[in-house]
C-alpha cells in the first residue's frame, strides 16, 4: 500500500508479526530514516479506526507485537513507527550506542510528518493514539498541535517526571556546563551491551516477556542502546518543564486514559497525577503491585489494563 523501501525486523519461532504487517523505511525532511510498522485488520471494511501506537525510550516496534496484535484482532489498524535514533531507525550521532537528541521538538515534527504523510492519507479514522513512557511524554505534548487529530489518547506509564529527579538534575546542571554533550550521562547506568538479569530489573515482574525482548535484541543486538547522554538528558528535562510551566493542557478537549504505575521505579508516578488534574477530559488509572511497562506485565495485570482500554474506546 505504501511506496516507501521496505525495512529489516526480527522475530522469533515463537513470537511473530501479525499477519499482513508492513516496514518501511521513511525518509524525514533531513533525511534521517524512520522505520515504520503498520498493519490493517483482515475485514478492512469493518475498521473501527486506527491506532498511532509509540513506544518508549530505548524501545522497538518488536516489543509491541504482542499489543499489536490485540488492537488488530479488536478491529484496529496499527501505525507503529521506531523515534529516530533508537530502535531500527537513523542515528542522531556517529556513535549507534547512544540515545542523543538535541531537542524533543524533532520527535514531534517527526510525528505530524507521519500523521500528515502517512495516516491522513492512508487511515481509517478514528485516530486514537497510545504512547508509552517517553512515547506517551511525546504524545501528550502532540495534543498542543493535533488535539483535533486524535479522537481519544491512552497514556502507559507516561514519562512525565522521573524517579529522583531533583538529585538527577541537581547533579546534572554542576556538571553540564563542562562535559562533552554526547558522552554517556554519569549516574545513567549504561549496561554497555550487557543483558541485566531479570531479577535486577525494573520494567516488568512477567519473566516470559521480559526474557522475549532479551531474546529479541540477540537476534538484532542494533535494537537496543547502550544508555542515554547528557544532550538527551538536557532536551528531556527541557520537555518536562516545558509540559509543566504551559498553561495549554487545560485547553485540551481530547479524551485521555492514563495508565499509572504506583511503584513505578522508572517515571515518578505521583507527577503524572499531578498533571493529571490539569487535562479536564482525563481519566486515571492507579495500578498497583506493577511495574513501568504495564502492557508486558503478567496476565492478569493486562487483563486489568485491556479492561480499561476497552471500557475506553469502545
Amino acid at each position: 500500500m505504501l511506496d516507501y523501501p521496505k525495512a529489516s525486523y526480527t522475530e522469533l519461532k515463537d513470537y511473530k508479526a501479525p499477519l499482513n504487517s508492513y516496514f518501511h523505511r521513511i525518509s524525514m525532511s533531513d533525511s534521517k530514516k524512520i522505520r515504520l510498522f503498520y498493519c490493517k485488520p483482515e475485514n478492512i471494511e469493518k475498521s473501527k479506526g486506527t491506532i498511532l501506537l509509540q513506544q518508549g525510550h530505548n524501545e522497538f516496534i518488536e516489543k509491541y507485537f504482542e499489543l499489536i496484535e490485540e488492537f488488530k484482532q479488536r478491529g484496529y489498524s496499527v501505525v507503529s513507527f521506531d523515534w529516530r535514533g533508537q530502535g531500527l531507525s537513523d542515528r542522531m550521532i556517529n556513535n549507534t550506542n547512544k540515545q542523543y537528541i538535541e531537542n524533543f521538538d524533532i520527535y514531534n515534527d517527526d510525528l505530524t510528518f507521519i500523521m500528515d504523510e502517512i495516516i491522513h492519507k492512508n487511515f481509517p479514522k478514528p485516530l486514537i493514539g497510545f504512547g508509552h513512557s517517553m512515547g506517551g511524554c511525546i504524545m501528550l505534548s502532540s495534543l498542543q498541535k493535533h488535539s483535533n487529530d486524535f479522537d481519544s489518547m491512552i497514556l502507559s506509564a507516561p514519562m512525565l517526571g522521573f524517579r529522583n529527579e531533583n538529585i538527577l538534575s541537581f547533579i546534572f546542571k554542576i556538571l553540564y556546563p563542562f562535559v562533552n554533550k554526547s558522552n554517556f550521562m554519569i549516574g545513567s547506568k549504561p549496561n554497555m551491551g550487557k543483558e541485566i538479569t531479570f531479577e535486577k530489573n525494573d520494567l516488568t515482574s512477567d519473566k516470559n516477556r521480559y526474557l522475549r525482548t532479551q531474546k529479541l535484541v540477540r537476534n538484532c543486538p542494533k535494537l537496543r542502546l547502550w544508555g542515554v547522554t547528557y544532550r538527551w538528558v538536557n532536551a528531556a528535562l527541557k520537555r518536562l518543564n516545558y509540559i509543566r510551566k504551559s498553561n495549554w493542557l487545560k485547553e485540551i478537549d481530547t479524551k485521555v486514559l492514563i495508565l499509572n504505575s504506583i511503584s513505578d521505579r522508572v517515571v515518578d508516578s505521583s507527577k503524572t497525577l499531578e498533571l493529571s488534574k490539569r487535562i479536564k477530559n482525563c481519566k486515571i488509572i492507579n495500578f498497583e503491585e506493577v511495574e513501568h511497562e504495564i502492557y508486558l506485565e503478567k496476565d492478569i495485570y493486562r487483563n486489568l489494563m485491556w479492561q480499561q482500554i476497552d471500557t475506553f474506546i469502545k
